[in-house]
This record gives structure tokens, sequence and C-alpha cells, in this order.
């Protein structure tokens, strides 16, 4: 959603004497009172494709100005930091990484009868491979659709794919993997759920898998982990950084890659055992704790350097 901000907003900051502003993406074009921006990423610039026109538009004229004028800028992965660096042309040392984590709400569900309701309030099966995404093309829904129909035709497996989310910017192309490939019975499409249901739904999964094209960070394969599912994802952008070693990581583009991945995790139970140990602990390392730490030392980086000024 875009939100414009009132001529008049800049004047109010300084009536109110705000020491540092923090905003998303777009900053105040004038003023005197310093802001931090938070910019997650940049990818309408490297791949601007996956992005409606007029929003691809709005954003490569207002991002790089608010992030020049910005007294300093958040991300969320180094990824993002060396494309904003590069590209912007900003000072390494103006933009700083403040990794996302997950709520702790998502961990493994202890209580199955309530983990068993909510499965059976969206339909779902005994055994599904899970995605969980906004339904558009840059999350390579798909290119999921294509690996799963191999794996399926070629192995007889007895899941089925759950996808979800919401229905964005191109979700037809999905629509049209799924019916192209008789797949109708095959896959279940939840749309958006409440966020509350969603450790429950995460934690029937055999397997979680997300093979984007791109992102900035990546919140749904750390949820994944931390509910104890393994987690087959690409390895593009910044979803090695979030990953690491605890899971599959896969070439996007690739299909046949993809479904060998998934045939191999839901094959074994060992290694399947093995991703859930490692997922768990990896995603323990990323802490709301962290980011709020770092992004309140860098706001009082910032006024300190006012007050010097």
């Amino acid at each position: 959603r875009l939100v414009r901000i009132p001529v008049s907003f800049p004047v109010r900051l300084a009536r109110d004497s705000i020491d540092v502003f923090h905003c998303q993406y777009m900053g105040p074009p004038f003023g005197r009172t310093p802001y931090v921006i938070m910019m997650h990423d940049i990818l309408h610039e490297s791949m601007p494709q996956f992005f409606p026109a007029a929003l691809r538009t709005m954003m490569k004229v207002t991002y790089p100005l608010s992030a020049r004028r910005a007294s300093h800028v958040l991300t969320c992965s180094e990824y993002s930091k060396r494309d904003i660096v590069e590209r912007y042309k900003i000072p390494e040392q103006k933009v700083t990484v403040t990794y996302h984590a997950v709520s702790r709400n998502f961990q493994p569900i202890t209580k199955e009868e309530s983990r068993e309701a909510i499965l059976r309030k969206y339909g779902l099966p005994e055994k599904y491979v899970l995605f969980v995404g906004r339904l558009e093309p840059r999350k390579n829904v798909p290119g999921l659709v294509r690996a799963f129909h191999k794996v399926k035709r070629d192995h007889r497996i007895k899941h089925k794919l759950v996808l979800v989310g919401e229905k964005y910017h191109r979700h037809e192309d999905i629509l049209s993997a799924i019916n192209g490939l008789g797949l109708q019975e095959e896959v279940i499409l939840t749309g958006g759920i409440d966020h509350s249901e969603l450790p429950a739904i995460y934690g029937g999964a055999s397997l979680f898998v997300y093979p984007a094209f791109a992102e900035g960070f990546g919140i749904p394969p750390l949820e994944a982990m931390a509910c104890g599912v393994p987690v087959i994802s690409s390895n593009t952008t910044s979803l090695p950084e979030v990953i690491g070693d605890a899971g599959i990581l896969t070439d996007p583009h690739d299909n046949d890659s993809l479904a060998a991945a998934m045939l191999d995790v839901l094959g074994n139970e060992e290694l399947r055992n093995e991703m859930k140990s490692k997922g768990l602990a990896r995603a323990k390392t990323f802490t709301w704790e962290k980011a709020a730490d770092r992004t309140l030392r860098v706001y009082s980086d910032v006024h300190q350097a006012r007050m010097k000024g």
C-alpha cells in the first residue's frame, strides 16, 4: 500500500521536536529532522519483471532519493546491503544489517488436538508438502508445482501440495500450471489464513519448499525451521544467509534439481530428522532482541551526530 506523506509532515516533525524519525522505504522529502529508513530490499532494480509497472516506476524514482537523504539506512540481509550500496552509491558505513526473526509462537507443536483441528478446518491431508508466501511471480510457485508433479508422477508419493498465501500480481500463472498438469485434486490453495494458525500448518507438513527467485530476507523458511520442519529453498540472493547449512538449497531455475531434492527428503527419515534438528538450532540464532539492539544503536548514533552537528 502506498502512503502519501503530507507536505506539512516535516513541519510537524520539527514542531514536535522529534529527535529521530523512522520510516519504511520513503522519507520526508525535506526538513531538518534526521530520519532512519528501513529498506528490506530493492529487488525491483535487479528483477523489474516481477513487479507491476506503476509500482516499479514509483520505487525507482523515490527510493534512491530517500535512501541518499536518510541519516542511516537499515536493511535485513548482507545481500540487500550490498545491493543498496552499489546501486544507490551510498557509503557502506551508512547501511546497517538488522536480521529479522520470528515470533516465539513459531515452535514445534506439542498439542496434537489443536493442530489436528486447524488441519481439518482447511481440509489438509495427513501428508503434504507446504509453501507459504504471497502468490506472485517472484516466489516461483509454478516451478514448485512442476517439480511436485514430477515427483508425484515418477514416484507415486502420497503427499499433496499445500499453497498458503494471498493471491497477488499474476497469480493466474500458478492456476495455469496446476490445471495444465492435471493437479487440481493434488494441490490445495488455502488463501490467506490467520497468523496464529500458521505454526500448526507448518507443524503438519512433511517438508517446506520455498523456491523463490529472490528475497530480501525470507521469513517463511525461518518460520518453518523454527517449527521443526525440513526446508528446501533457493541458493540465490539472501536465502543462503537465512538457511545456512540447515536446509537444502537449489537453483530456482532448475525444476529437476528441486524435484530430486524433494524426493531425497521425503524418502529419507534420517535426513529429515537431521534437517529438523539443524533448522531448530539455526532459527534460534535470529532474535528480535538482536534486531532491536542494533536498531537502537543506530538511532543513538544518528541522534548524537545531530547534537554534535
